[in-house]
């Protein structure tokens, strides 16, 4: 019974039960195994070529780019008496864009299509004989937020045949870019009023001069009567009735403007077009030519050269990991051999080797890469090799303390009484020992080694900067850091996910592998 018991014991299941209780170890193994999985398989998992404008993907992929970049707004007519037309019954409709350069407006057959030019906010406005409105438009401009503005502009309608010589007081709302109402004049005066220097502006470039309109009033309410021999009217919104008629009088605010009709002494009242109501007061449209957001089509969005962002992070999990498996292998390889050799022989090889890795080490890391990069010129191989040189004195150092310690066994001592000669000993008895160190080690230094080159790539010493490597990839769009996050962050992410996950790996894999620590 004993015997069958003791047969059962396997020290790996006992690593692997010891293993798997951390459970943040045992989620960076996963996190690690996938990001591994990635890097094989990513040239079958990146949807769009890592190197090319997704707009010359698109046709291959059977995408309609103008279903992306245009959005269609249906617009509703409401006439004096309250009731609502629909777009195609609207005569006279001028459509336009304040700045062209960001979006373009035309005319549908009931409503309008607003198109993406470039990056940035505008107004589009639909006017129609007297009456104006505006749409706001947001093309790919995350950061920049539209700001309020009145979009359109509405007025009580009277209802009923007034009679010459009576007064008419106008009432007003004024709708905003983000649906909120302002009642009254005074209100809406006091809103074009707060920072007019900056709405002036914002008018002079949409080339719209609405009737009766004049430099001093500019930045204020202004009426102005359509027929000054039907009605009179003040700018402070008294309207004096004389004749017979309908009586147009238009209200302008800012850039929009409305009419209020006052049938005087008329058989029968024809409404009139008092309103345009568009279906949306602020559209988002894409730029589909750079610096496209996180959408279902581009997870990550676009970069300044418009190239798909998660295909090149996927298809850079392979030149980084290369990086750092590449180069800690090197450095585990020969700073593993020097260590076993200083430990063992001692004396003056030890000292030889001891004065090299202190040398190495008196360089920060990063420097003593860059060094060895400006020597040998910028590359990914001279990066693995910069790498590689700053991990081989972590080695040696670990490795010949574990040499030392394990040279000095009974069992080393056997061997050597024997007449085993030295490379057997190193090989079958002091290095299986200091295997253990050696891997918790090594994926330890992967996460750094990483992070080493990423940087070296972020500083332009990593060849090629158009290739799909994630320190290229942060070293080119920090220029656009300010104005678009995406094409810093999910590079950035990746790193920091890759880099933790292999520290908390290795953390894992010591504790597992250390006898001394009890379950």
């Amino acid at each position: 019974m004993s015997r069958k018991m003791h047969s059962s014991y396997s020290p790996f299941k006992v690593f692997l039960h010891k293993f798997i209780k951390q459970r943040f170890a045992f989620l960076a193994f996963i996190i690690v195994s996938f990001i591994v999985l990635v890097g094989v398989f990513g040239s079958w998992l990146a949807p769009f070529d890592p190197y090319r404008p997704v707009t010359l993907q698109y046709a291959d992929k059977g995408i309609d780019s103008e279903q992306m970049t245009s959005q269609r707004v249906a617009i509703t007519g409401v006439l004096s008496d309250g009731s609502a037309i629909s777009g195609s019954e609207i005569k006279n409709i001028k459509v336009e864009s304040v700045d062209r350069r960001i979006a373009s407006i035309r005319r549908m057959t009931d409503g309008v299509t607003l198109t993406a030019n470039t990056s940035g906010t505008t107004y589009t406005s639909i006017e129609s004989e007297s009456v104006r409105s505006l749409i706001g438009v947001n093309v790919s401009s995350d950061s920049e937020a539209m700001g309020q503005n009145i979009i359109r502009i509405e007025a009580e309608q009277p209802n009923k045949v007034m009679k010459s010589g009576d007064r008419y007081s106008v009432h007003l709302n004024a709708i905003l870019s983000d649906g909120s109402t302002i009642n009254g004049l005074d209100g809406i005066e006091a809103f074009l009023l707060d920072g007019q220097e900056d709405k002036q502006a914002f008018n002079q470039g949409s080339g719209f001069v609405s009737a009766g309109s004049s430099e001093e009033n500019e930045g204020g309410v202004q009426f102005l009567s359509l027929d000054e021999e039907l009605a009179t009217v003040s700018q402070e919104g008294i309207v004096t009735l004389k004749g017979q008629g309908d009586a147009l009088v238009q209200v302008t605010a800012g850039m929009v403007s409305t009419v209020v009709h006052l049938p005087i002494d008329v058989q029968e009242i024809t409404p009139q077009l008092v309103s345009i109501v568009p279906a949306s007061t602020e559209v988002s449209l894409v730029d589909i030519y750079k610096h496209q957001p996180p959408s279902s089509l581009h997870f990550f969005g676009t970069d300044h050269q418009n190239r798909d962002i998660f295909s090149r992070v996927v298809m850079g999990t392979r030149e980084t990991l290369m990086i750092g498996f590449v180069s800690v292998a090197i450095g585990a390889v020969i700073g593993t051999g020097l260590g076993l050799i200083a430990g063992y022989y001692g004396g003056r090889l030890d000292n030889l080797i001891t004065r090299f890795t202190d040398i190495l080490l008196a360089f920060p890391g990063i420097l003593l890469a860059i060094a060895v990069i400006a020597f040998l010129g910028a590359g990914l191989a001279n990066i693995i090799f910069a790498v590689a040189v700053f991990t081989i004195p972590i080695f040696i150092r670990i490795v010949r303390g574990s040499t030392l310690a394990l040279k000095e066994m009974t069992y080393v001592e056997a061997a050597q009484s024997i007449g085993v000669k030295d490379r057997i000993i190193i090989m079958r008895h002091i290095f299986p020992g200091t295997l253990s160190v050696v891997i918790v080690y090594l994926t330890m230094r992967i996460g750094v080694a990483i992070l080493i080159g990423a940087a070296l790539s972020f500083l332009g010493l990593g060849g090629d900067i158009t290739a799909p490597e994630w320190g290229s990839m942060l070293s080119a769009a920090k220029d656009n850091s300010g104005n678009v996050f995406h094409p810093t962050f999910f590079p950035g992410l990746a790193i920091v996910i890759t880099v933790l996950s292999f520290n908390i790996l290795g953390d894992g894999l010591r504790d597992a592998l250390d006898p001394k620590l009890k379950e």
